[in-house]
């Protein structure tokens, strides 16, 4: 008999899940229904005949779960919530503010009423864990890491920016926890985009009423990085040069980004084609493409664009 790779019960070699602890057992093997070849479990094309298999994973199979648990009971849930819970806090804290006083944010942490109150919140949550896991349903783990992710965000967000505000490099508007369930149909979007980069405590020219706003300036951008499409409703226009051209610098519009940084071609991603937002040394990378304008401004931008991400999606 083979072994369950995280609580080592002997299962039967044809099992799906481990009977003890509920874990999804992934096949050592995939055989080639072409030649009937065995390859390893993530083989995108048969080693013998060049068979493509990704048309035989299901997307159970092809998704990598990020948050995992036993789920032999609720205690052991939350005690998984709670190791899971401190690392996206570090992660946090790395990307978003100043990781040499995490230490500083552990103590506020634990000394807080937050922190007090945290582990009611971890065994709520463990609950609706087990009960989305009981329940079976297509691609639950998927389901898992999204409540999961969703609620640790709303909670880091509530701790940092509510008790945190001496210690964070980065000020976030206390605005932005308003719109923890936000959804597309009945947000309002440039307010979203406003309260998210809070730009009035920024050095950045940008403009919001396109009848005020010079004309020279928008018809700038207009030729170097602005182009939505016919109706497009245009929120917002930063300008990011020195002489105040505004032939380089980023736009929002109720569609996605569009932005010209210096050296740089015009870019543009649209939010239901957002994939990766990530941050790197000093600035930020979209969908792989290079953005800066301001430490600051990166970490609102970041921000923004992963609640876009959740909203468009």
């Amino acid at each position: 008999m083979k072994k369950c790779n995280s609580c080592n019960t002997s299962i039967l070699e044809n099992a799906r899940f481990c009977h003890n602890c509920g874990l999804h057992i992934i096949s050592k093997t995939i055989t080639c229904p072409d030649c009937y070849t065995s390859n390893p479990p993530n083989t995108a094309f048969c080693k013998t005949c060049g068979y493509f298999f990704s048309s035989l994973k299901t997307p159970e199979e092809s998704y990598d779960t990020k948050y995992s648990f036993n789920y032999r009971e609720t205690n052991s849930i939350s005690g998984d919530l709670k190791k899971y819970f401190f690392i996206d806090f570090k992660v946090k804290i790395k990307e978003e503010q100043d990781l040499k006083k995490f230490d500083q944010y552990l103590d506020r942490f634990n000394d807080s009423d937050f922190g007090k109150n945290f582990n009611i919140r971890l065994n709520q949550l463990a609950e609706e864990v087990y009960s989305i896991h009981a329940r079976q349903e297509t691609m639950y783990n998927q389901k898992i890491d999204s409540y999961v992710s969703s609620n640790f965000t709303n909670l880091l967000d509530h701790f940092i920016i509510l008790f945190c505000q001496d210690l964070n490099s980065t000020q976030l508007s206390e605005e932005i926890l308003s719109y923890h369930d936000a959804k597309k149909e009945t947000v309002d979007l440039q307010l979203l985009i406003l309260d998210y980069l809070n730009l009035k405590v920024e050095k950045e020219d940008f403009f919001i009423d396109f009848v005020t706003m010079p004309i020279k300036k928008l018809r700038n951008a207009s030729i170097s990085f602005l182009f939505p499409e016919k109706d497009e409703k245009i929120m917002l226009v930063t300008d990011q040069t020195i002489f105040g051209s505004c032939k380089e610098g980023f736009s929002i519009t109720e569609e996605g980004i569009y932005w010209k940084a210096h050296f740089e071609k015009a870019k543009k991603v649209l939010f239901r084609d957002l994939i990766s937002i990530k941050k790197e040394k000093n600035w930020i990378t979209i969908n792989g493409y290079f953005f800066n304008v301001s430490p600051n401004i990166n970490v609102k931008m970041m921000r923004l664009l992963r609640k876009l991400k959740l909203i468009y999606s």
